[in-house]
């Protein structure tokens, strides 16, 4: 299985982490770091290494880290690993990408793959939902 590492500012990965365990239970193979107001940048990107060193340790030999924001201070220390660890990355993390990445998650499923699924998901998990409702009630 494949190691998901969700980074973002302040406690917005704890939070998604939470609360898709709260829906879809416990995984080991899912992480969150978050940057505090007033952390080195270096000692952050420290945090995400580790982190993915961990997961190598546990076995998951490839990594998705999702990120909140490009250009924020978590993705360009998680660019700067990019190489080091072949990372594989997605930014504008939400619930819906992250939990379709979480269930989808199993042996013979890349990388590469769950971050599609995620994607898609994440980008179909937002929509206007007025507008949605006010059509499905004219169809009626």
């Amino acid at each position: 299985m494949t190691g998901i590492l969700i980074a973002t500012h302040h406690n917005l990965a704890e939070a998604f982490c939470e609360t898709v365990e709260m829906i879809a239970g416990k995984h080991d193979f899912v992480e969150s770091v978050g940057l505090r107001a007033g952390q080195d940048p270096e000692a952050f990107g420290q945090l995400i290494a580790d982190k993915v060193e961990q997961f190598h340790q546990r076995g998951h030999e490839e990594v998705v880290v999702m990120l909140d924001l490009f250009g924020g201070t978590p993705c360009n220390q998680t660019i700067r690993l990019l190489r080091a660890y072949s990372l594989q990355v997605v930014v504008g993390v939400n619930l819906p990408m992250i939990l379709q990445a979480v269930l989808a998650n199993r042996e013979g499923v890349t990388a590469s793959q769950l971050i599609a699924m995620a994607v898609d998901n994440g980008r179909g998990g937002i929509f206007d939902a007025g507008a949605r409702i006010q059509s499905l009630t004219e169809e009626e």
